[in-house]
């Protein structure tokens, strides 16, 4: 390898990750700044790593390691200066001891989480205007009927034009790119945040409302609430009966932020309509749950954040901010 560029080493599991977030053009532009050890790190305490890393500038992390880096393992890396992540943060490489030492350190580290959620917040945007839409039981009757439909008839309430969207949680950066693609739309949206103002919420072109306007007045509620001990079950049952006759419900952000039974038991009713990425416990869903059988739920195996080709732009956020960090430049996406 050459002695002027910085070394930069791969973790991951599993370790072929890596040829789906990298494309030939963004090797050879990562190349350039760096010397690149193509020999993916699966366990920092394998046989052999302690040769491979202890002259290792920078790290390209994705999913995994099968055991984080902990303040032993960054003791043998003296020459680390940043950690570049293809997932949604840098810090869960890391135990908490060695995180410590990073800031100590002053190591740089740099996330995609946002890259990660522009597909999130499409497959959103998607499921809004073909729920509004009545795609759905359209596909299913006419699958089933196998004769005209009389779209007046049939669908009489369809259509995206001046519907309500109403978003949970949306100062979340995938909220806000909704927000922002929803702009673009015919459509009123309203904004349930703590943590963004009406002035704020208002250049989203949305209306800041409280959680109980929110599920009254919406024809379709988008979840981006984060997984943690105060949000568990926070979408109970008083808000799923609050909703519209017809009203639709999209979770893509995490299953534990609703409480299950409470939803199915309005689902059950057949008064309301759902869209599940995601559930609790987490995917896959029991082969036993109710869900599967309902013909108003739609359930998709946690397809919205990045796959196939989507999984490239986490790539090419790892090269931009790996570039950085070598030419000493502001980091897009820094942590």
């Amino acid at each position: 390898m050459s002695e002027s560029k910085p070394k930069v080493v791969l973790t991951m599991h599993p370790a072929n990750l890596v040829d789906k977030l990298m494309n030939d053009t963004q090797w050879e532009r990562l190349n350039v700044v760096a010397d690149v050890d193509r020999n993916v790190i699966e366990d920092f305490h394998a046989a052999g790593v302690e040769d491979q890393i202890k002259t290792a500038d920078y790290i390209f992390s994705g999913w995994g390691p099968d055991a984080r880096v902990d303040a032993e393992t960054l003791a043998k890396m003296p020459k680390l200066k940043g950690i570049a992540a293809a997932a949604g943060n840098a810090w869960r490489l890391l135990t908490p001891e060695a995180l410590e030492v990073v800031k100590q350190r002053g190591i740089l580290m740099s996330n995609s989480g946002y890259v990660n959620g522009i597909p999130v917040a499409e497959y959103c945007m998607a499921m809004i205007l073909m729920a509004n839409k009545d795609f759905f039981r359209a596909e299913r009757i006419y699958r089933e009927r196998r004769e005209y439909i009389n779209r007046e008839v049939e669908f009489p309430t369809a259509g995206n034009y001046l519907k309500t969207v109403g978003l949970v949680t949306a100062s979340a950066r995938i909220g806000r790119h909704l927000m922002t693609l929803l702009k673009s739309y015919r459509m009123r949206v309203l904004a349930e945040s703590r943590s963004m103002d009406a002035e704020e919420t208002a250049t989203y072109g949305a209306t800041k409302v409280d959680l109980e306007t929110l599920f009254r007045e919406s024809d379709v509620v988008s979840v981006h609430t984060p997984s943690l001990p105060a949000t568990q079950g926070m979408i109970g049952a008083k808000y799923f009966k609050m909703m519209k006759d017809g009203a639709w419900f999209i979770n893509s952000a995490r299953g534990a932020v609703v409480d299950a039974d409470a939803m199915i038991a309005e689902l059950k009713t057949g008064r309301i309509n759902a869209i599940l990425d995601v559930t609790d416990p987490d995917e896959p869903l029991s082969a036993d749950s109710p869900l599967w059988d309902m013909p108003n739920v739609i359930l998709t195996p946690h397809i919205a954040g990045s796959e196939g080709t989507e999984l490239q732009g986490m790539g090419e956020n790892v090269v931009n901010e790996l570039t950085h960090m070598i030419k000493g430049e502001p980091l897009d996406f820094g942590e």
